[in-house]
């Protein structure tokens, strides 16, 4: 779709919205350009999920026009954009992109048990344990202030979530579908190469392969 046929059609169905509903689009759209995802397996995203489906006709020419594709994941139920510019891209440090992956292959092996739309729980020491299995680190404190931050950096991205307290090793955290979107590996050999090339990256380094768009 080309920017002037984008905007002729968001012409269109921006047209045939209701005065509400043009209210509703605003607040999605700006929850997108900030969020990048809405899930409906967070619960207080449904509202926003239903409404952002609803509105998928007009929400995907106004994001073309801004060189974003709306996307639709129905089987997993979320809504994103993705762009191509890497200026819109979120790039993860070395330990932001250790945790991913192994949240990935944690979630991988996990949905080989249960059903697509099952919810994937795990625990802060399993991830933990997870990441020191992986021998990348010398020495890896799952209590760190560290690896903490990093947890909280992903609910924010919203590839995991929890409500309690992280210093505690059997706090649940749930990961989300997102992290499929995120790391499209397909499976846990794919996944294990990908996780041995960090062994003597400096912490510090950004990595060009784990993004958020």
């Amino acid at each position: 779709m080309t920017k002037s046929e984008a905007l002729k059609q968001f012409n269109e169905e921006y047209g045939k919205l209701k005065d509400s509903e043009r209210e509703i689009f605003t607040k999605i759209s700006l929850k997108l350009l900030d969020e990048t995802f809405i899930v409906r397996e967070k619960e207080n995203e449904r509202k926003d999920y239903t409404n952002a489906k609803d509105l998928i006709p007009s929400l995907r020419p106004y994001f073309a026009i801004m060189d974003f594709a709306l996307n639709h994941d129905a089987e997993r139920g979320i809504i994103f954009i993705k762009t191509e510019l890497d200026s819109n891209r979120v790039r993860l440090n070395k330990l932001e992109t250790v945790t991913t992956l192994v949240l990935r292959s944690i979630a991988y092996d996990e949905s080989r048990k249960a059903s697509i739309n099952s919810q994937i729980t795990t625990t802060v020491n399993h991830i933990a344990s997870e990441i020191t299995k992986t021998d990348i680190y010398n020495s890896f404190d799952g209590r760190s202030v560290e690896f903490r931050n990093v947890l909280k950096t992903l609910r924010r991205y919203k590839l995991i979530d929890f409500n309690g307290d992280i210093t505690v090793g059997t706090t649940p955290i749930i990961i989300y579908k997102t992290i499929s979107l995120v790391v499209d590996s397909t499976s846990l050999d794919e996944l294990n190469e990908r996780l041995t090339k960090y062994k003597g990256v400096s912490i510090n380094e950004e990595d060009k392969e784990a993004e958020i768009d």
